[in-house]
């Protein structure tokens, strides 16, 4: 049994690690520079505060900043920097040097979800079928294409998920035993998870649950221990919280304006479709992408069982039931807000695997074998997704982009781009970035550290991204180049309707060049947006 478990989780690095250095030296998602940026700030000035809470993503940025002070580490002892000075050199000339240990830390909270969801497998049921509940459901997770795309990228959603899992499994025990220690390592994991991801506070509501099943099964005495216990819960998580993440008091002031830079009705290519279109969204796209057709069906035949189990029920249902319910009321849509809930999908997948093999347990060897064998085949049907996608994210469009103009482009020629390309690092001199109230910006002086992480957010502007379009019409002309690589004018021009000011911006750069090479994704080979390369005419 050891065995099989260890074998899942080595499925699970193995299909974490396999392609996690996607898109490097170049950053195909804005938001892994945001978080490094935090990390590096931290390290760079000797402070703790992370200068961002948008989600707050503490945790996450505090890992980065130990992943790096242990590359760092690792690189004087063998020689490889002098001091902290060539290393900083290093990443700012090659930024995988950061971003792929960053990403491996990612993958390794990956792994652990789902060893803590083999672990509440156990907990659900004892004996061989809570094994069976957790081997299943670990194993689900572990080859998901949408759960393994999210544990290869630098974000707080993962490890909030991790956190959020040990919470849960705090909570079964409450529900089961009651014990002071419970409702102790109940608030810690959720003040980790909150400190992640500000939605994760909503696992209060399974402790609370918990609380409400042990007490609905043991006799009166007990109310008053454990109303001091809840109530002890409630007192202590928001102080470990403020322990974990002083600076949300301290710097206050920025995490509301960081919060208010997160509060958007809409998004380019991320805007919602109201209640029950989003519904429809999230099952036919992520949850379906993330389960498989055959995962999906028996997690649905598995909730209806769960639902039946008082104690399980008030405990993984609360949170389950509210996340999905927030998302679908939420004016956006985004992939990723699933994530969280995959695991108790997972486990709903497993406890109908469960109940159907133990249906065929007195039945011949030949079908139990069956039943095995198809149980294990519905998650590995997923491999191949999971194995290709990863593959697809290292042929990226954008990257697709600059390998063509590096080979078109006279090496002196001006070139204007909205990804962050440091693949195209050579030619830093001669490349801009539109950076918002700010204008374009020389590559070289970003690297140079001449324009700071605070700089960077002050030209935000309460600007969801940077692109071309977002700049202020006065700022364009600092942008003027041979060659713009631009990688939302599609986009932009899909929802024109909804974002007409920056489709406008595209329309007027169209009017003095031309598009002269186009790169758009493939499915199973290619991902990324449609990306163009239009050159400036000659005047």
């Amino acid at each position: 049994m050891g065995a099989a478990v260890f074998g899942v989780l080595v499925l699970a690095a193995a299909l974490r690690w396999y392609g996690a250095d996607f898109g490097l030296p170049a950053l195909n998602d804005p938001d892994e520079l945001m978080f490094e940026l935090g990390a590096i700030r931290m390290l760079t000035s000797g402070s703790l505060n992370p200068g961002w809470f948008g989600h707050p993503a503490t945790t996450t940025i505090y890992v980065l900043a130990l992943t790096k002070i242990s590359v760092l580490g690792f690189g004087l002892l063998t020689g490889e920097y002098g001091g902290p000075e060539d290393y900083m050199a290093a990443v700012y000339s090659n930024p995988a040097l950061m971003i792929l240990p960053g990403r491996l830390a990612m993958a390794a909270f990956g792994v652990l979800a789902i060893w803590q969801t083999w672990r509440l497998g156990r907990l659900l049921r004892s004996g061989r079928e809570g094994w069976q509940i957790g081997i299943f459901a670990a194993l689900l997770l572990a080859v998901s294409p949408v759960f393994v795309e999210y544990s290869q990228i630098i974000r707080s959603d993962v490890m909030g998920t991790a956190f959020m899992l040990l919470c849960l499994g705090a909570a079964l025990r409450i529900a089961a035993d009651g014990r002071r220690s419970d409702y102790g390592w109940a608030a810690l994991w959720m003040a980790l998870a909150v400190a992640s991801k500000w939605p994760f506070a909503i696992v209060s509501l399974s402790v609370a649950g918990a609380w409400f099943a042990y007490l609905r099964t043991h006799s009166g005495s007990q109310w008053r221990k454990q109303l001091l216990n809840i109530v002890g819960f409630a007192a202590v998580a928001p102080l470990l919280l403020i322990i974990i993440s002083p600076y949300l008091v301290i710097a206050f002031d920025t995490v509301l304006v960081n919060l208010s830079g997160e509060a958007r009705p809409r998004h380019l290519g991320a805007t919602g479709a109201g209640f029950f279109g989003n519904v429809a969204w999230y099952v036919s796209g992520p949850l379906h992408a993330g389960l498989g057709t055959g995962a999906f069906v028996l997690a649905a035949g598995g909730l209806v069982i769960l639902a039946r189990d008082k104690r399980a029920c008030m405990v993984l249902l609360p949170f389950l039931a509210v996340h999905f319910l927030i998302i679908c009321l939420h004016d956006l849509r985004w992939e990723r807000w699933v994530v969280p809930i995959l695991p108790i999908f997972a486990l709903a997948f497993g406890i109908a695997a469960a109940r159907i093999l133990n249906a065929v347990g007195s039945q011949p060897l030949l079908a139990r074998g069956f039943a095995w064998i198809v149980m294990i085949g519905i998650p590995l049907s997923l491999v191949p997704a999971t194995i290709g996608g990863s593959a697809a994210r290292m042929n990226d469009t954008r990257q697709q982009a600059t390998r063509w103009l590096d080979r078109h482009a006279a090496p002196t020629a001006t070139i204007m781009i909205e990804s962050f390309a440091f693949d195209m690092v050579h030619r830093a001199p001669t490349v801009s970035f539109p950076l918002g109230e700010i204008g374009c910006v020389n590559a070289q002086a970003m690297i140079d550290g001449r324009i700071d992480y605070s700089l960077v957010e002050g030209a935000r502007k309460g600007r969801s991204k940077f692109d071309y379009g977002t700049m202020e019409a006065s700022a364009r002309p600092t942008c003027v180049s041979d060659y713009y690589i631009v990688t939302e004018m599609a986009r932009y021009a899909d929802e024109r309707t909804v974002f007409a000011k920056e489709y406008a911006a595209y329309a007027a750069l169209l009017d003095e060049g031309e598009i002269i090479a186009t790169f758009a994704p493939e499915p199973g080979v290619s991902v990324g947006p449609v990306v163009n390369i239009i050159a400036r005419r000659q005047r």
